[in-house]
This record gives C-alpha cells, structure tokens and sequence, in this order.
C-alpha cells in the first residue's frame, strides 16, 4: 500500500508507536538480520499490528516520513 500523506508520530496508535521505535532500533544499522526480523514478527503479533501496517511503518521511518521523538536522557 503507498502513503500519500506523511505519519506523524503523535497520531500513531501507542502499540504503532511501540513498533516504530522497536523497528528503528533495530534497523539503526540500516538493515534488519533475520533474527532482528523475527523480533519484529513477534512485536507485531504482541501488539496486534497487521504485516502490511508494520511494512508501512518500517517504509515510513525508513523513508523518513514518521520523526521519533529522541528520548532526553
């Protein structure tokens, strides 16, 4: 599915937000090993985001259309 409007991250749903910042921690790298691949599956079963919602997700933050907010430490 293509995104014609970029995300922002305050509207995601908190288990989207859940998974976008599991998928760009994980990415940081930018790619995803096949164990990394595996946690992400089982983030998205736990939080009930559907395949094609997590690929337009990871598309999105790949893609530079949702902006994590950066933690303060």
């Amino acid at each position: 599915m293509f995104m014609s409007e970029p995300l922002s991250y305050a509207t995601l749903s908190d288990d989207e937000q859940a998974y976008v910042e599991q998928y760009d921690e994980l990415a940081d790298d930018g790619s995803v090993t096949e164990n990394e691949r595996k946690i992400l599956t089982f983030a998205c079963t736990g939080l009930g985001i559907s395949e094609e919602r997590a690929a337009e997700l990871e598309s999105a933050v790949d893609s530079w259309q949702i902006l994590i907010p950066s933690e303060e430490e």
